[in-house]
């Protein structure tokens, strides 16, 4: 079963639990991940609490992203090498190339709003609705959307069953609040450069499908964009 999420609005009130930018909700043991590349604080996109009858239901999952340096080698998740439709996921893959994003999966029960976050997103609550028309920000659940060819891994661990979990569609702006520092991204020149826009965008703006592990001790997800 397919859900559509729909982008509203409201003030943050700190009981949602579906939202793009403001301040997060996050187990209290966690913290904001810091980039690899650059060692800044990343920045929180959006997080979504997975519905019932979803393969993860009763999990939240956070997304964050480094919007403070740019690397024309890590512009995309890093891709596996050779036919992806199918594949399985190397053993500590899931956790290596999370360099400069990151997605932290936690029981949604177990989030508490970050009130010390300095947040850069502005907030947008979403709504899950059953699939209609429109196009929303994206679908939880169900079967991906592929604008080309399917690319859906088959294991991890080569024991592991993988699951779709989520899609962003293709161009989602991540509105920025008033004096947030601008994404970093790469020029013309090659060299990292600030963008001119006033949002943010994960990895290039690309459709982006996250699929997850069927095991949940612990959840891992694997991120992988298409270009439409």
């Amino acid at each position: 079963m397919s859900h559509l999420m729909v982008l509203t609005e409201g003030a943050q009130t700190g009981t949602e639990e579906c939202f793009i930018g403001g301040k997060p909700k996050l187990p209290p043991d966690s913290s904001v991940p810091q980039c690899v590349l650059c060692g800044a604080d990343q920045t929180f996109l959006f997080q979504v609490a997975f519905p019932g009858e979803h393969v993860w239901t009763g999990l939240s999952l956070a997304v964050f992203l480094c919007t403070n340096c740019a690397d024309e080698n890590h512009l995309i998740p890093e891709m596996l090498p050779g036919v992806l439709a199918g594949a399985d996921i190397p053993v500590n893959f899931l956790t290596n190339y999370q360099r400069n994003f990151h997605f932290l999966v936690f029981p949604t029960e177990s989030g508490q709003f970050d009130t010390r976050y300095p947040e850069r997103v502005k907030f947008s609550p979403i709504r899950l609705q059953r699939t209609g028309s429109g196009l929303g920000m994206g679908l939880i659940g169900g079967t991906p959307a592929w604008v080309m060819e399917d690319e859906s891994p088959r294991t991890y661990g080569s024991r592991v069953p993988m699951h779709f979990l989520l899609q962003i569609h293709a161009g989602l702006e991540f509105r920025m609040v008033q004096g947030a520092p601008p994404q970093m991204e790469v020029g013309l020149a090659g060299e990292p450069e600030p963008s001119p826009h006033d949002f943010y965008q994960l990895f290039i703006g690309n459709v982006v499908y996250f699929f997850g592990t069927e095991t949940r001790t612990p959840p891992l997800v694997y991120a992988i964009t298409q270009v439409s």
